[in-house]
């Protein structure tokens, strides 16, 4: 018993190791717009079309995978497959982990709840690179996932850590220190920041 789960142990830690960009490392710390535009493998405001649960295989056993499929709106950064016209873009995210009792032992997930997207709902998605096991996140998970609402061109986005640090060390003007931005001026401030990496290369 005490051999399994051991074993289970370290398809979680696989997922990490394989996962890259999504390593805890990665995935838990603060970052500003721009440390997130330049971790970003892409970036876009997508509508989501299809949720579907499954499995991965990592390091001999299953786990539980969330899959998105969401319309790209507009895109600011990375490639983006058209199909019948429309740009789409597939972000596959490790699923919700169950604890599992052995015995008298219980485990538990070593890894952070993973960013959750509703059906039919709009969102700014900063995601990034799928690993080897085709996983990907949100960079920084919450930080990277800003749900939008509001009429159109009034739209308000906020992530799931109510927008907190997110212009922290950065020169920008009329914007809140925390809370919902206009999406309008959100947009103007990732272009400005791709940009600026863009001329420094």
């Amino acid at each position: 018993m005490m051999r399994r789960v051991l074993r289970q142990s370290f398809w979680v830690l696989a997922v990490v190791s394989l996962a890259g960009a999504t390593s805890l490392a990665t995935t838990m710390l603060h970052m500003n717009l721009d440390d997130m535009g330049r971790q970003a493998d892409k970036i876009f405001r997508g509508t989501v079309l299809k949720v579907t649960e499954g499995e991965v295989e990592v390091g001999g056993g299953m786990l539980p995978t969330t899959t998105y499929v969401l319309q790209v709106d507009e895109a600011f950064k990375g490639e983006f497959e058209t199909v019948k016209g429309l740009q789409l873009v597939e972000i596959r995210m490790l699923g919700k982990m169950r604890p599992h009792a052995v015995g008298s032992l219980k485990r538990m997930s070593v890894l952070p709840d993973m960013p959750r997207l509703d059906l039919g709902q709009t969102y700014l998605l900063f995601s990034t690179q799928p690993s080897g096991a085709g996983l990907s996140t949100t960079v920084g998970l919450g930080q990277g996932s800003f749900h939008l609402s509001g009429t159109q061109y009034k739209e308000m986005a906020v992530n799931e850590y109510g927008n907190l640090g997110l212009f922290k060390g950065m020169s920008v003007k009329d914007i809140n220190a925390s809370g919902p931005v206009p999406y309008l001026r959100l947009a103007d401030q990732i272009r400005t920041g791709l940009a600026a990496v863009q001329g420094g290369n």
